[in-house]
Parts: C-alpha cells; structure tokens; sequence
C-alpha cells in the first residue's frame, strides 16, 4: 500500500556521505551508470528462481570485477537469491554465502554448483516417472491458509512432485529440484508478484489465473537444467545456513566481503520469510521450524527487553521520533540494529581488505531511517569509508509499503577499506 499523500514522513538530517569522500582519491567507479537501466538481469542461473528484493547482477559483477583480483575471494553473508555469489563464479572467483533463510541456503547452493546435463536430465526424467505412479493427492503441509493461496487442483499437484523430489538421494540433486519445485509453488500461488508482501489476486484476476502445476513444473526444469550445466565446470560455491551474527570463517578469510543485508526486521521491511514460506512448506519444512529460523533473522527477537542501541547518532535521533509514536518499534529498531553492528564486525573481521555494503533507507512509524548514515556511523571504528555512491531503482521491487515499513528508490553503496590497526572490531 503506498504511503498516503496526507501522511507526513519525518526525515532525520544528516550530512551527505559523498562529502566524507577525499576528492583526491582515485574514485573506482567515477563515470560508471550504476543504475544499469535496461541491462540484463536474468542471465545464467539467476532465472532459474526469483528472490525478493534481490540484488542488481550488473551491480554485483561490477563490484566484484572492481575490487576483488582475479582469482581472489568474495563472501556474502547475507546471499540470498545468490546474485554476488553467481556473478563471482561467472567471473573466475571464488564465493561463499550463508544465509539464515532456509529458502536463501537451498537456491543459492543450486545456483552455483555446476552439474552435467546427462545428469540432470536423467533426473528430471526420474521426477516425471515417478510423479506419474503417484496417486494423488499425496501428502499435504499442515497450514490453516494453504486453500487461501493455492486452487485445490494446485494443492494435489503440488503433493505429487513433492513427494517425487524428496525421492532424490543426491544432496545437490535435490536442491536443484526442490529449486524448481519451490519456483514452480510460487508461479501458481494466488497472488501478485514483484510485492515485498504476499498478496491475494483480487476477484478479477483470479479469473483470468489459470495456473498448471506440471507445465510450469517442466519450464522450471528445462530452464534449470540448461543454466546449471552452462556454469563454468567444476564450479561450486560454500554456501551455508547460517547465522551473520557469527561467522564460521577464519580472521582474514576472503579478499572482500560483498552483500546487500537486510534493510529492516523481517517483520517491518521486506518479508523474506513470508515471500518464502509456502515454499519451503511444500519443501517439508514444517511452520514451527521456518519460525525459528525467522527468530535468528536480524531483529526478529521480538521479546519486549529494553535494548541499549548501538553508537550511532542518527540512530539515536531516529530512535528518538519513532519512540514518540511507538514504544514496541523503538524496540525492534534497537533490536535490529544491534544485530546489525554484531554482523558488521563480524564482515570486517573475515575479509582481508574490502566489506562493501549496498543499502536502501527504510520507513518505520512515518520516521525515514538513514541506513547508509547509520551504517557509515557504526564502521567508523573498524574501517575506513574508501568510497561511497548512489543508485537509483527505477524497478521498485522494494514497494512503499506506508509509514510502517520499506519504501526506496535509492540504495547507497558503500565502500569500506579494513581498519589494519586491529583485527578485532
């Protein structure tokens, strides 16, 4: 829902990054259109599964290409639809990722890990056989709303291929497939699509939605089993579900840190976990399990503990005006910014030189939130601010979603060289 032209934003002054810049320094990206209006973004492996609010590929291959050296090492510690950690591979790097999303771990892993295309066609054959013995319905996810989003007719189809992929014994057989599966529930949900939230197709378009289980099934397998075996051979990624608050990785680990990380709690931003749900529902994971996953997300500790947050002026002043409207956002702003600080320090103390981060401002309780600010002001003491641009998205995947919630057009990028004088934040 777009924010109402009678409803005011309050916008917290701050000093404009692009002035922490040296004008001397030897700008990488100077003259490059970061935009990347018209430029395509569904080559490879990034077609075979949609993310929410997903990073820009050009972007992240520009990143990379830019301040990572060939044959060097980049981690993404928020992944994803595994955007950076795609274009990593495609340009001869090495990549790892974790992600705290189950959905994010399984589609990353599939998208980065090279397989033979007998291989996969044997497979999706294998699928097809089996799906075909099958009665139907099979079995069917425990969830209260699960004839809100899906025609019966989906439901029973669903269950067949279901129960056909978790057939597979291969580890990275399967998460191709359950990839597919889970892009194929999110074709035939009854909802619209590029929203940050789900939402039902109203009466007129559920008419016109005729969706069919085992055709977009095949596309999704077609389209899956030629990007997969066009990754570069022997190709595979580390991927991880993971928490970014504490990461297994080793001081120094990788040449840069590239990620796009959440820009708010799972519950006031982009719903990550809502976008993945019923995905990962008809995957097996079960309601109870997506939920505690959900709790590890950055903020999603939603106990009403007071929280000191984190050094940050712009914070403070932004803390300042929500509390004045709302006590529990003020809260789970504290919250989630101090998770973000644990995962910054963490970022700094893996890489050996570069942590980029791309962010967007978000809006809670009609108060708009600096993260590019907030971001710089919480690394001040763990790195230096190298570089720092702005992009424009012309593509709003990231909706207003009113005075409680998202809403950019913009995101920042902020270039962050490692502070050598410790290697402990």
């Amino acid at each position: 829902m777009p924010i109402s032209k009678i409803r005011t934003i309050d916008k917290i002054p701050g000093p404009d990054l692009s002035h922490m810049i040296s004008i001397d320094r030897n700008r990488l990206l100077s003259g490059v259109d970061l935009d990347f209006n018209g430029i395509e973004t569904q080559h490879s492996t990034h077609a075979i599964h949609p993310y929410v609010a997903a990073i820009n590929p050009p972007l992240a291959r520009t990143l990379v290409e830019t301040y990572v050296p060939p044959g060097g090492s980049v981690l993404d510690p928020f992944c994803g639809g595994g955007g950076v950690l795609v274009e990593t591979l495609l340009s001869g790097r090495s990549a790892a990722g974790l992600d705290i999303n189950p959905l994010a771990w399984m589609i990353s892993s599939a998208k980065t890990t090279h397989m033979p295309y007998a291989r996969l066609r044997s497979a999706y054959v294998d699928i097809q056989t089996t799906a075909a013995s099958l009665p139907s319905p099979q079995s069917i996810p425990t969830d209260p709303n699960l004839s809100y989003w899906f025609t019966l007719k989906s439901i029973e189809a669903l269950s067949v291929l279901s129960q056909a992929v978790q057939q597979i014994t291969d580890p990275d057989m399967e998460k191709v497939f359950q990839t597919v599966l889970s892009a194929t529930t999110r074709d035939v949900m009854l909802t619209y699509r590029g929203e940050v939230r789900l939402r039902r197709l109203k009466p007129k378009d559920l008419e016109r939605f005729k969706p069919d289980v085992f055709v977009s099934f095949g596309k999704r397998a077609e389209l899956a089993i030629q990007r997969i075996s066009d990754l570069p051979e022997g190709s595979r990624t580390d991927v991880h579900l993971a928490n970014a608050k504490s990461i297994s990785y080793a001081d120094d680990s990788f040449d840069a840190v590239i990620c796009s990380p959440p820009y708010a709690d799972d519950t006031n931003g982009v719903g990550y976990f809502q976008f993945s749900k019923y995905m990962l529902l008809w995957l097996g994971w079960s309601n109870e399990m997506i939920a505690d996953y959900k709790r590890q997300f950055l903020g999603g500790n939603h106990r009403k503990d007071a929280v000191e947050p984190p050094p940050s002026a712009t914070l403070v002043d932004a803390l300042r005006v929500i509390r004045s409207r709302s006590d529990n956002h003020a809260s789970v702003v504290a919250k989630f910014y101090r998770d973000y600080l644990a995962s910054l320090q963490e970022m700094f103390r893996v890489s050996r030189q570069w942590v980029i981060i791309v962010i967007g401002n978000r809006i809670i309780s009609r108060t708009a939130v600096d993260n590019g600010q907030i971001t710089f002001e919480l690394c001040e003491s763990i790195g230096e601010l190298h570089d720092y641009y702005t992009r424009s998205i012309r593509k709003k995947r990231i909706k207003d979603l009113g005075g409680d919630g998202g809403g950019t057009t913009g995101e920042h990028i902020l270039i962050f060289r490692k502070n050598r004088r410790t290697n402990q934040p």
